[in-house]
């Protein structure tokens, strides 16, 4: 059950690094505070896996970027040689940047990142990938690796049959880093058969692995690195210029950085509603769709398919992403839902596929993944918030949420 871990500083989501660029061009001065939080308390690390999650965290410090990530990177259009120069040269610095605490009587662990923020923001995805790993490492123990690849081949197949166009997002929950690798290989894999079947009956593929939010494994296995902008800008946006502006300062800076490249807009930072508000026909004219990350897919897709109709565009030339607790039949069903309203579909798929795991000992029963995240909490010295579609990732407390209510002019 041994695995290999931090194999490369490009063993992070894409969004990380993006976001990272901008950060850097646009607030290199701004100091942010994030924090764990485990949203199921059942499952907790004991004191072997926290000894050894804090000797990982420590080594963390040992990453750099190689020249051949440099080279791998290079290739990616809207990454600038500024940028790369940074990225060359950034080291972690776990010691200035990590407190962490942990009770043995409770086995409560406790979790803060502060500093200023292009040097803090790429911690989250690894953290969490290493918290999970320790947890299956030293806690449950009741599950192995075999038949991981077999299950993402039937996945895969399954998808790009059904016509799904997906992505592999799961690096923040994943079981462990040799769980990921099994994976992708294994998706990348059942793409290949599934493109040469179609060539070979004379079909055109309408599915398609887009690509993995992981750019360490893009590189390895030479597919597209995917990802945009996740919930942190917008929320960093609230405490640097006000939270009613936030989402359109957001999508605003994003598109001057990148001019429509990465042209995916989260909705749901401060609901989809407020959102909505801002998203007027010059920014959804730059954006080429949205990302729907919680909330009732089947009241978002024909609300945001009305919005493209009264702002005078058509929605089939938008496509909605869908990142919101996927598994391959609920990814099939919102294909064919939004066939139905006719606008097109993308897939981000996470958990299900680097945490889906049944039980060595009852084979027949699930082995239970942690539910964690790390949340930015602080921007400049002013509390920062997600709202959500979901009550249950609301990130803060009943009288914090009501204030940013308040502010936003929502229920």
């Amino acid at each position: 059950m041994s695995s290999t871990t931090l194999v490369s500083l490009l063993d992070n989501d894409l969004y990380k690094f993006t976001m990272q660029n901008v950060v850097l061009k646009q607030y290199p001065d701004v100091h942010v505070v994030y924090q764990f939080t485990n949203r199921d308390k059942s499952l907790q690390l004991n004191a072997d896996a926290y000894e050894w999650l804090r000797q990982k965290i420590k080594a963390l410090g040992q990453l750099q970027l190689t020249p051949q990530e440099r080279e791998f990177l290079n290739k990616l259009p809207f990454l600038d040689d500024t940028y790369l120069d940074y990225l060359s040269a950034f080291q972690y610095k776990p010691d200035q940047h990590i407190t962490s605490q942990f009770d043995p009587t409770t086995n409560d662990l406790q979790l803060e990142i502060s500093g200023l923020w292009h040097e803090t923001i790429l911690y989250e995805v690894p953290l969490l990938a290493l918290i999970s790993e320790a947890y299956f490492k030293f806690v449950d123990r009741d599950w192995d690796h075999a038949g991981q690849r077999e299950q993402a081949l039937a996945k895969g197949k399954r998808l790009l049959e059904a016509g799904c166009q997906f992505s592999e997002f799961g690096t923040r929950r994943r079981r462990d880093f040799q769980t990921h690798d099994l994976v992708l290989g294994s998706l990348h894999q059942a793409n290949k058969d599934y493109q040469l079947a179609c060539q070979t009956a004379g079909q055109s593929p309408v599915g398609a692995l887009s690509g993995t939010s992981n750019v360490y494994l893009a590189m390895k296995y030479n597919v597209v690195p995917i990802g945009t902008v996740a919930h942190e800008f917008f929320m960093a946006m609230s405490a640097l210029e006000g939270v009613a502006g936030a989402n359109r300062r957001t999508l605003e800076i994003w598109h001057d950085v990148y001019q429509g490249a990465l042209g995916i807009a989260l909705t749901d930072t401060f609901t989809t509603q407020v959102f909505l508000n801002d998203f007027d026909a010059q920014l959804a004219a730059q954006y080429t769709g949205v990302r729907q990350d919680s909330g009732n897919p089947r009241d978002f897709v024909p609300l945001m398919v009305e919005h493209y109709k009264s702002l005078g565009i058509d929605p089939h030339t938008k496509v909605i992403v869908f990142s919101d607790a996927l598994d391959v039949d609920r990814a099939i069903d919102l294909l064919q839902l939004t066939q139905q309203h006719g606008i097109k579909a993308s897939f981000g798929i996470g958990t299900s596929f680097t945490n889906d795991f049944t039980k060595l000992s009852q084979p027949t029963e699930k082995s239970k993944p942690m539910n964690i995240v790390i949340k930015l909490k602080e921007c400049k010295g002013k509390r920062v918030i997600k709202l959500s579609d979901d009550v249950l990732k609301h990130s803060a407390d009943e009288a914090t949420i009501d204030q940013f209510k308040h502010q936003l002019g929502i229920a």
